[in-house]
């Protein structure tokens, strides 16, 4: 690694886990806005937020994201967060999973299979759940805590459980 390489990890080390106040909320959207997708918003963020793969990820306006959320995106897959979302502490969205489809091959050399990931216009997005590929959340919607989202979940509706399953439609 290179002296440059090793600055810029202990910048974003820094920045990633400083304190949760408004500087570093401003900090860590300066630093991940340098590289999302071209379009995003403006979002506040507590300590912990963690973003790999900042170019596959659009985050929308007014968006608020709790204590240690990992948005990855890393491994062909891709990340869309819309305006007035809430994310809770302990989330983690990840559009890719290990491919393990060929039995004599071991699960670390088979690589990763990516997808995208839409979480539309005002979700909230309950502590300690797990988003995986290939899934969207529809307009509206609230995902309760410790979910697992393996599925779509429709607009308006109140999803939770593992896996996340239609609790009720909100209107």
């Amino acid at each position: 690694m290179s002296f440059r390489g090793f600055l810029s990890d202990c910048c974003e080390h820094w920045i990633t886990y400083g304190p949760s106040n408004q500087l570093f909320s401003k900090l860590r959207w300066r630093f991940y806005t340098r590289n999302l997708m071209q379009g995003s918003g403006y979002f506040t963020s507590l300590t912990g937020l963690w973003i790999p793969c900042p170019n596959t990820v659009f985050i929308g306006q007014n968006v608020s994201i709790n204590r240690y959320v990992i948005i990855d995106s890393c491994d062909a897959g891709r990340i869309r967060i819309g305006n007035n979302c809430l994310i809770g502490p302990y989330v983690l969205i990840r559009s890719a999973d290990h491919n393990f489809n060929n039995p004599d091959v071991l699960f670390n050399k088979q690589g990763h299979i990516g997808g995208d990931i839409i979480i539309e216009d005002n979700c909230w997005i309950g502590g300690h759940v797990t988003i995986t590929r290939n899934v969207t959340i529809g307009t509206g919607s609230v995902v309760g805590a410790n979910s697992v989202v393996t599925k779509d979940i429709p607009p308006h509706s109140l999803a939770a459980g593992n896996p996340a399953k239609i609790i009720r439609f909100l209107i």
